[in-house]
């Protein structure tokens, strides 16, 4: 089951982190390998408050493919937040050399078509629109970029900058 099933939307639209948790799960046993769903189980952990346990499902997600730029991005936030200065600027500039190429637009008539359809089938109504969507992941990672930048300015004056952070 694919992390983006009806089933899994619902949950964390309700904020039932622990149970988007547990489905992500079932869904990794029988691929542990599964990047996508070890960093959904990230995300749950730090909507759900659990920095630790978001940090360890981000390490699990770096097993599956060292070169996650999302797993390296959410894992600068959080060690900063901890105060783990040395491997927040190792993530940081992890996932600035990582940065993805920008999300290609998509057509007008495939949104036109999905909003045609998403009439006739019910399921599809609240989903909005598929480049909406994609102008706002843009917009996230924009602001994680500045954030980063911003981080590894401070963090390069400081007198921290001269511990280096371990390698994952």
């Amino acid at each position: 089951m694919p992390p983006f099933s009806l089933r899994f939307a619902r949950q964390i639209g309700r904020q039932e982190f622990d149970a988007a948790i547990d489905t992500l799960r079932a869904d990794l046993k029988g691929n542990r390998s599964d990047l996508a769903s070890h960093e959904m189980i990230a995300h749950c952990h730090r909507w759900a408050g659990r920095a630790d346990a978001a940090i360890a499902a981000c390490h699990e997600a770096l097993n599956c493919d060292p070169a996650s730029f999302d797993s390296h991005a959410m894992l600068a936030q959080l060690l900063a937040e901890k105060s783990e200065f040395g491997q927040a600027a190792f993530h940081a500039r992890k996932g600035l050399e990582l940065y993805p190429e920008p999300l290609p637009k998509i057509p007008r008539f495939l949104t036109f078509t999905f909003s045609v359809v998403s009439r006739l089938i019910p399921r599809l109504r609240n989903a909005g629109p598929l480049s909406l969507a994609l102008e706002r992941v843009e917009s996230e990672r924009a602001e994680w970029v500045d954030w980063a930048k911003r981080y590894l300015s401070w963090y390069d004056q400081s007198s921290d900058s001269k511990v280096k952070p371990a390698e994952h």
